[in-house]
């Protein structure tokens, strides 16, 4: 009689959707997850429902915690986003720490809609296929050869 235990399962789950799936999808399914947690949390506030401090803390922390990850990446030089869009990151990802920072301070269910709608932004351009990667996969190996041969010479 063999019982399998469910945490390994989901584990395993877990590992071959993380292998199989790409960073760009991997980082947009992270936001909104995260975006989804918040959106809970803002509709309980927005019924009236008393939160805990620490549920709100964990809930905010997350999302600080991927938005720091983005941060990190993006101070890394051999990253392949051109400088500015790296900038442009780093620039959203302080505005969402200073905004979490003013939800601490004074929480209002409304404030948290600014957060989800960056999250889900942000992710629903990660999900869409770079435009050259796009183009790139649609044109037939010998359109690849001439290209690069235009470009070599």
């Amino acid at each position: 009689m063999s019982s399998k235990n469910p945490y390994s399962q989901a584990a395993g789950a877990y590992v071959k959707i993380a292998t199989a799936t790409d960073q760009r999808t991997m980082e947009a399914t992270v936001l909104l997850q995260a975006a989804q947690k918040l959106e809970d949390l803002m509709q309980r506030l927005e019924s009236g429902e008393k939160v805990k401090l620490e549920e709100l803390g964990d809930v905010l922390n997350h999302n600080q915690k991927l938005w720091q990850l983005f941060v990190s990446d993006m101070d890394n030089p051999d990253h392949h986003l051109p400088q500015d869009l790296r900038n442009n990151v780093a620039s959203l990802a302080f505005f969402v720490f200073k905004h979490t920072q003013e939800i601490l301070i004074e929480t209002t269910p409304d404030k948290f809609q600014v957060l989800i709608n960056i999250n889900r932004c942000i992710a629903a351009g990660l999900m869409k296929k770079p435009e050259n990667a796009a183009k790139a996969h649609k044109q037939p190996p010998e359109a690849h050869k001439a290209m690069a041969s235009d470009s070599v010479a």
